[in-house]
């Protein structure tokens, strides 16, 4: 998975048409999406459409699990990683109602311990800064201190803390899921309830949304979950294996909301009621307008981010939006409240088959309905493989063969620190080099295998991600100072670590 091709592939397709259908041909689009699981590969996918306050149509496609018979049904569980994001904005918009605080409140007010690199911006970052990826640090930045770590949220934003600005503070889109992070702990701090307690509590028990849940650890009592997919070190040879599910507790706010399609229905139509669940209020007008309003204007296809959404336009029409991407997941839903329309795609595979579902969909009520995003993403989709095969392709061709370290495995042991990570350690067994990472040992552990000179490849535990390369440098006595990481992956900055070894 590709969490920033997620992005670029979320962007819905249309241009203004003053054509909409009122009445789709919606076996035609069975039919449609029963193709693109085909032609994606895709392990299985549930697609609703909601209209008029209600689910007009629904389906479930492929299976909860490769290896075994149980299909994808509407009412099947999905991680919903970062569709997550509208609930704790809808979270902060609840307790704006209640007035215990303001969007334009510093989070330092809850959140005293709160500090970016910069203090002009530590003092200035508003509630409406954590929830519209304008903070200042590039997208994605931080995301390795909750991926599989051990760390909670307080320990996560106290490192990430020191991670210098890339951007423009208010002015550049870096997306972030740190921010969200706080934004958790903003909600505890007012609200006296974890974020868990929160959603669980506030959102979903008054929206009837029986079937979600926000801890993996309830999915054992559950049936028909679907499990994530992956192909072992994004090797597109490997066959797609069903894993297990990852907890990744640090990441509430960011990611944890567990659903169905039959359940975000009922999620999604609050939205398209702007924020009313049949003549009640849920989410006042005001909150309903700044969380769907743009708050950093992005170009291209997204018109801006809101707060916990992206505002799109689709054949003239304002749509709402977020995707999601987990290992083993990529889903998508966009809800237009001008016309009362949802729709929900969610997939337990790591194809782009989602965006072409939704983009299908709101061509079918908004635009002509001739629109074939299948054939349009497809290509795109080789295109990105084949850069992927030459990039392969050429560190193979780089590899230096009859090289060896240039000093005894023993000289590489040793402890050795990143000042935002933490620690990793290098360990020798039977003659072989391991490395771990302390804060992530359960997926960031494996062996080192001698590459050329002093760089090794680093076979680690992740399912999801590729081999990494560990290359050490040395002092002016040639004494091993500390490592480098290449480990290719756009969704996590391991070039960015820096790990030197602790001196004696």
């Amino acid at each position: 998975m590709n969490l920033r091709h997620v992005l670029l592939f979320s962007g819905l397709l249309g241009l203004p048409s003053a054509y909409a259908q009122n009445s789709p041909d919606l076996q035609a689009l069975d039919t449609y999406l029963a193709n693109a699981v085909q032609q994606f590969d895709q392990p299985g996918l549930a697609v609703g459409i909601v209209q008029n306050g209600q689910l007009i149509w629904s389906k479930g496609y492929g299976k909860l699990d490769l290896d075994k018979a149980d299909p994808v049904t509407p009412n099947s569980v999905f991680y919903c990683a970062s569709l997550s994001k509208a609930f704790t904005a809808c979270a902060i918009g609840l307790l704006v109602d209640e007035g215990k605080l303001n969007f334009e409140d510093p989070v330092r007010k809850y959140l005293p311990e709160f500090k970016t690199p910069d203090a002009y911006v530590t003092e200035h970052f508003t509630v409406t800064d954590l929830l519209c990826h304008r903070s200042g640090w590039i997208t994605f930045d931080g995301d390795l201190l909750w991926y599989g770590t051990n760390y909670t949220p307080k320990e996560i934003l106290a490192r990430h803390s020191g991670e210098p600005f890339s951007l423009e503070f208010r002015d550049e889109f870096g997306y972030s899921n740190l921010m969200f992070i706080a934004a958790a702990q903003v909600i505890e701090r007012v609200s006296g309830m974890t974020w868990d307690q929160f959603i669980t509590t506030r959102i979903f028990k008054p929206l009837g949304m029986d079937r979600s849940r926000v801890e993996t650890a309830d999915l054992a009592a559950m049936t028909d979950v679907a499990l994530p997919h992956v192909r072992k070190g994004q090797d597109p040879a490997a066959p797609q294996k069903s894993m297990p599910y990852q907890a990744l507790a640090g990441a509430d706010g960011a990611c944890g909301v567990l659903s169905t399609v039959t359940d975000l229905v009922k999620w999604d139509v609050m939205w398209a009621n702007e924020g009313k669940v049949g003549d009640k209020v849920f989410l006042s007008k005001g909150s309903f307008n700044t969380i769907t309003s743009s708050h950093l204007a992005m170009g291209g296809r997204r018109e801006g981010a809101g707060l916990g959404w992206f505002i799109e336009s689709n054949n003239g029409e304002k749509v709402i939006t977020h995707s999601g991407g987990m290992p083993g997941f990529i889903l998508n839903h966009a809800v237009v409240p001008d016309k009362d329309l949802a729709v929900i795609a969610l997939g337990n595979g790591e194809s782009y088959s989602v965006f072409a579902a939704t983009n299908k969909i709101l061509d079918l009520y908004l635009g002509e309905g001739k629109a074939d995003p299948v054939a349009t993403m497809l290509p795109r989709i080789k295109a990105n493989k084949e850069e992927d095969a030459k990039r392969v392709a050429d560190r193979k061709a780089a590899h230096a063969l009859k090289t060896k370290p240039s000093l005894p495995l023993s000289n590489y042991i040793g402890t050795y620190t990143d000042k935002i990570y933490g620690d990793a350690v290098i360990t020798e067994k039977d003659g072989a080099l391991s490395l771990r990472f302390d804060p992530a040992p359960e997926l960031f552990m494996g062996t080192l295998s001698h590459w050329h000179y002093d760089t090794f490849q680093w076979q680690h535990a992740d399912p999801f991600l590729e081999p990494g390369y560990i290359t050490f440098s040395f002092d002016a006595d040639h004494k091993v100072t500390g490592f480098k990481v290449d480990l290719n992956s756009p969704d996590f900055h391991f070039y960015k670590l820096d790990f030197q070894r602790e001196t004696k």
